[in-house]
């Protein structure tokens, strides 16, 4: 039925330059690729973040910024909107694994489906579960410069995407016009910072572990610009440091039958859109 026609929510997870990433952020060649981030202009505009909620959000960045290697699981919950107007609440898990500096996996699960993704150092693989199907390409070096890659050319962001970048804290600050400290709260019983942000295009709050590490616990985000204002909610659990993965666990973990298609690419897409729209 028309009335129940989902719009398609940008995903939950790129916060208009602030890159979480959930569901919405995969795309392969047939999915219609994730808007490409618009320049920030956000770095355009006078910061005004209090010296406590920086320095709270430096001594998290710092803190992963320092692991060579991690995992962590994350519950998500987002809206998605029909075209009634009424949201939809919808639940997704995450399994991340990164091992600093050209290591990662996510898993991605939700009740219609889920994806695989992998980077070994040189190639980036991604897997629709539901459909058996799998896009891979080759990208830059490195973890940062991959999700540049990813964002920039291929027009998605994997899931969590600010936290697996190489520097936390300047990617997440960067897309930060003003910041203040909400006080003390829990997150599934242990007590976090709260901190809320605004940005140019969504408003975004974060919990960081108030105990001997300085965690992130909780990410919730408003897509303030979009209609009905959806919300993006994730926490964070499990953390794991100790661990350490084979360079195999980074290698694609295909099924045999899965079938090969392309990456869209954002640019290319782009380019042709603009051709369309040329008197």
């Amino acid at each position: 039925m028309k009335q129940n026609q989902r719009i398609r929510h940008p995903g939950a997870l790129v916060l208009a330059g602030l890159l979480i990433c959930a569901g919405g952020g995969w795309a392969t060649a047939a999915d219609k690729p994730a808007p490409k981030p618009a320049a920030t202009a956000e770095s355009t505009q006078e910061q005004v973040i209090g010296p406590q909620v920086d320095l709270l959000l430096r001594q998290m960045g710092d803190y992963l910024k320092s692991a060579k290697e991690f995992s962590v699981h994350v519950d998500v919950l987002y809206d998605d909107l029909l075209a009634s107007g009424q949201k939809i609440q919808l639940a997704a898990y995450d399994d991340i694994a990164v091992r600093r500096p050209d290591r990662f996996r996510v898993r991605y699960r939700t009740d219609t489906g889920g994806k695989r993704a992998w980077y070994d150092g040189k190639t980036f693989t991604l897997l629709d579960e539901a459909h058996g199907t799998y896009a891979t390409e080759q990208t830059p070096a490195g973890i940062d410069a991959t999700l540049d890659y990813l964002i920039t050319q291929l027009g998605f962001t994997p899931p969590l995407s600010d936290l697996l970048y190489s520097d936390p804290y300047a990617i997440l600050k960067q897309h930060a016009v003003f910041g203040f400290y909400a006080g003390l709260s829990e997150v599934e019983g242990a007590p976090c910072h709260h901190l809320a942000f605004v940005a140019k295009n969504v408003d975004w709050q974060l919990w960081i572990d108030d105990g001997k590490l300085p965690l992130p616990r909780k990410f919730v985000i408003t897509y303030k610009t979009l209609p009905g204002a959806p919300q993006y909610m994730a926490v964070l659990s499990d953390w794991d440091f100790a661990s350490r993965l084979p360079d195999s666990a980074f290698g694609a973990a295909l099924p045999p039958k899965a079938e090969r298609i392309d990456f869209l690419k954002a640019v290319a897409s782009g380019k042709k859109e603009q051709a369309k729209k040329a008197p």
